[in-house]
């Protein structure tokens, strides 16, 4: 597996490799989040362990870089001495898979990596992020701007399947099926699913993410004004 890690603290990096190379891993290092941005441009990473507090930009700005401008879907382990809620809420909000507070055995950072890295590989979904909406796959999480919301299994698998396909469209026959699979309803039940679904995720809150492009399909936007 190769890893990058982006971390500054240099005797915690060292102990990281030895213990990470070891174990069949290849890890590459970057001190700052910028740097680690630039090595992302240029290479191919099966995971990224990220320290929250980094000179420069800090690991959450990286983090949401990652998911937002490069559409990266690779694991993240964010690596904090911060344990409060809302320093997890704004790790998972920015993309972040999964927090391991410091000081962490070095043993519970391979195993961690190594689950995330194999649930990848079987197909399982990980955690997807767009802008201040979060969505756990597996067990059906919905959380915006901290707001956790319940979701009727019909408006879940629109929205995750308009996640999964961020920054992209979603047919009007794609969805169908992802929903009623080879049997879709002859009324137009999508747009009612899709209506309960924005007031529910969209109305309660200032900025819109949720867009029904006529004659296109349906998407997540967080550039606004989608004709």
């Amino acid at each position: 597996m190769k890893i990058l890690l982006v971390e500054d603290d240099i005797d915690l990096v060292g102990n990281i490799i030895d213990y990470l190379e070891i174990h069949n891993c290849h890890v590459d290092h970057s001190e700052t989040g910028e740097k680690a941005l630039e090595m992302l441009h240029k290479n191919d990473y099966d995971a990224m362990v990220l320290d929250i507090n980094l000179p420069g930009i800090d690991g959450f700005e990286v983090c949401r870089r990652v998911r937002t401008e490069m559409y990266l879907k690779m694991p993240i382990v964010m690596l904090t001495a911060r344990i409060m809620l809302v320093d997890k809420l704004e790790g998972f909000k920015s993309g972040t898979d999964d927090f391991l507070p410091k000081p962490f055995d070095l043993s519970e950072l391979k195993m961690r990596l190594f689950a995330l890295h194999r649930r990848v590989h079987q197909g399982m979904a990980i955690q997807f992020c767009v802008d201040d909406l979060y969505v756990d796959p597996e067990n059906g999480t919905v959380i915006r701007d901290g707001d956790h919301i319940k979701l009727p299994p019909i408006c879940f698998t629109i929205l995750l399947k308009l996640m999964e396909s961020y920054p992209g469209i979603v047919t009007k026959e794609e969805l169908e099926a992802a929903i009623w699979a080879n049997h879709p309803p002859m009324t137009d039940a999508l747009k009612v699913h899709f209506f309960t679904l924005r007031q529910k995720v969209d109305k309660p809150y200032d900025k819109q993410l949720l867009y029904n492009i006529r004659g296109r399909g349906y998407t997540i936007s967080t550039k606004g004004n989608i004709i």
